[in-house]
C-alpha cells in the first residue's frame, strides 16, 4: 500500500475509470479556460472613483474640453486630466513608475512618472483608453474610460 492509502492496483483501476469517462462538453472547457486565464492577473484593477466632468461635480470641471478622472485601488490611485493636448497625471502615493497608455488596439504610448509621481502622455485616439501602471514590483490597470 502506498502512503496515500491506495494500493497500486486500486490506483491503476481509478485512473483507468477516469480515462474511460465520457468527454467533457466543449463549452465547459472553454468556460474553464477563460476562468483560468484570470487566475494570475497580477494587476490590481483601479476603479473609477471620481469623474470631475460628471454633472455631480460641476465645480471640479476646468472646462468643456478637459476631463479629470481619479482611479482608486487598494494600494494605489492615479489622477489624470485628459484634454485635446494630452494626458497629465500623478500616481498616489507619489513616486516613480512606468505608465502605458492602452487602447483597444494595444499599447499606444509610454511615460515615466518622476519622483513625485507626475507623468504626461500624448492625446489618445478616439475610443476607450486605460492606463497600465508599474510601480516597483506592483502592476495595476485602470478601468476603461472614454476621453
Amino acid at each position: 500500500m502506498s502512503s496515500s492509502g491506495w494500493t497500486d492496483d486500486e490506483l491503476l483501476n481509478e485512473l483507468r475509470a477516469a480515462l474511460n469517462e465520457p468527454p467533457v462538453d466543449e463549452s465547459i472547457i472553454r468556460a474553464a479556460e477563460e476562468a483560468f486565464a484570470w487566475r494570475a492577473v497580477d494587476a490590481e484593477l483601479e476603479l473609477l472613483l471620481l469623474d470631475a466632468s460628471s454633472d455631480m461635480n460641476p465645480a471640479l470641471v476646468r472646462g468643456d474640453s478637459s476631463r479629470m478622472l481619479t482611479f482608486h485601488g487598494e494600494r494605489f490611485s492615479v489622477t489624470v486630466e485628459i484634454d485635446e493636448s494630452g494626458i497629465i497625471g500623478q500616481l498616489i502615493p507619489p513616486g516613480p513608475g512606468q505608465i502605458t497608455l492602452m487602447t483597444t488596439d494595444g499599447p499606444q504610448a509610454l511615460a515615466h512618472a518622476d519622483e513625485v509621481g507626475y507623468f504626461s502622455l500624448p492625446a489618445p485616439a478616439r475610443g476607450p483608453v486605460r492606463l497600465e501602471c508599474v510601480v516597483g514590483d506592483a502592476r495595476f490597470v485602470t478601468e476603461w474610460a472614454t476621453p
